[in-house]
């Protein structure tokens, strides 16, 4: 066995980013700082004393650990983020009450030409014929809907059909259904302009740059306890590969409420 202590390995890969974020924002509660203070308390974001002179008796830069730091705040938000906007959730209901309009208007129209009232029969009758292209509209894909209902109204309140319209007790229907309408468009459009403006980088790019830095503080950390041996050295790798032990014990424990399988199980060197 060597003099000095190795750092052992762990495959990040393996972790949900659950695990990979709590992982790593152990990791960096674990630095050094250069006051020669005592024991941090523990939190989720470097201290003032490492955030502006680094961790110097392991090597890293403070111009290093803001770049992880920032990028550890990066994934943290984007696994955070809701799926569902705003957006979604109102659209869904001007989706639902068009999509019920459209119903309404279209099976007002075709049952009106057997109603015992001439006026209504005549009017259900003509208006069939213009309808029935639009008849089963609301199945289509919301896209193509919204074009076929702004066709279905513009149709509709064409002069040769007013009459018919106001016999059957439709205006307000139109109205509605053109308010409804709109509303759904106007909401999709804004919700892609938002998604646009604020369109951030996958989790798994940021992971693959959150490897490398660990990689990284790895290698520098292990360097410098061998070129600069130093108490501060010694101890961050020992709490670090306590910290790696205990988090592989974890994951094993957790994969075995699952397949239970070795294979599955983390390699630490």
């Amino acid at each position: 066995m060597g003099t000095f202590t190795k750092i052992k390995t762990i495959p990040l890969s393996i972790f949900n980013n659950a695990e990979y974020l709590a992982f790593l924002n152990s990791v960096l509660n674990l630095l050094p700082d250069s006051s020669g203070g005592g024991d941090r308390p523990e939190i989720e974001s470097l201290d003032t004393d490492i955030r502006a002179n680094g961790s110097p008796d392991i090597g890293l830069s403070a111009a290093f650990l803001k770049t992880f730091e920032d990028d550890l705040m990066l994934l943290a938000d984007v696994v955070n983020e809701s799926r569902i906007s705003q957006e979604t959730e109102q659209a869904a209901v001007h989706e639902a009450n068009r999509d019920n309009l459209v119903i309404y208007i279209t099976t007002r129209i075709s049952r009106a030409g057997t109603l015992p009232l001439e006026a209504e029969r005549d009017a259900g009758k003509f208006l069939y014929k213009v309808i029935k292209p639009y008849i089963g509209i609301a199945r289509l894909p919301v896209a193509q809907e919204s074009v076929q209902i702004q066709g279905l109204l513009i149709d509709l309140r064409k002069a040769e059909n007013a009459t018919y319209v106001t016999t059957l007790g439709l205006d307000a229907y139109l109205v509605e259904l053109e308010k409804e309408n709109n509303a759904y468009m106007a909401l999709t459009s804004q919700r892609m302009q938002n998604r646009a403006a604020n369109k951030k980088e996958s989790g798994e790019t940021i992971r693959k740059r959150l490897d490398v830095q660990y990689d990284d503080l790895v290698m520098l950390a292990q360097s410098f306890s061998v070129a600069v041996p130093s108490e501060k050295a010694t101890t961050f790798i020992n709490n670090l590969n306590q910290l790696i032990g205990e988090t592989a014990t974890a994951f094993n424990q957790r994969s075995k409420k699952g397949s239970g399988s070795k294979n599955d199980r983390p390699e630490i060197e």
